[in-house]
């Protein structure tokens, strides 16, 4: 019950951010995006416990320390987290339900890879979108430069 009431709660708030977001690209404001994701990872953080991978299970029942391991995977940690935070605002475009197969098509397509039907279908939300602001026509799809030219800038 209690979790209901969270996410409802959670969904609330993004719709807030959403319009903010959108407020934000018309009237030519700062966009801040990156705390309320820290904010979200850090509380699915505090609420999910450690888990650990089967070296580092390995390392314990071992009697060996798991820094040991750390050491050797902290930059692997690092650019996973990063990804991940890209993919939580993909889900925000195509959903929860397609997040994967989305996934799947950028890794193919960033590999220059043939990407099957199945994952297309995952990132045809996106695709819809994009096929939506530039029907609306030449005004729209400036405003949709001036965002990526942002986004680049913020990187």
């Amino acid at each position: 019950m209690q979790m209901m009431q969270w996410q409802q709660i959670r969904q609330r708030e993004l719709k807030e951010t959403n319009m903010d977001f959108i407020r934000a690209i018309q009237n030519d404001i700062d966009i801040v995006t990156d705390e309320a994701a820290d904010k979200f990872l850090d509380e699915m953080e505090a609420t999910d416990p450690p888990r650990y991978t089967a070296a580092e299970w390995a390392a314990i029942e071992g009697g060996h320390s798991i820094e040991d391991l750390e050491e050797n995977n902290a930059m692997n940690r690092v650019t996973a987290r990063a990804a991940q935070r890209d993919i939580i605002y993909y889900r925000l475009i195509v959903g929860a339900e397609n997040l994967m197969r989305a996934k799947m098509f950028l890794q193919l397509a960033k590999g220059g890879k043939n990407i099957p039907s199945a994952y297309v279908k995952g990132y045809q939300p996106a695709i819809e979108m994009l096929d939506d602001i530039v029907s609306a026509g030449p005004g729209f799809v400036q405003l949709l430069k001036v965002l990526h030219k942002r986004a680049k800038n913020k990187q």
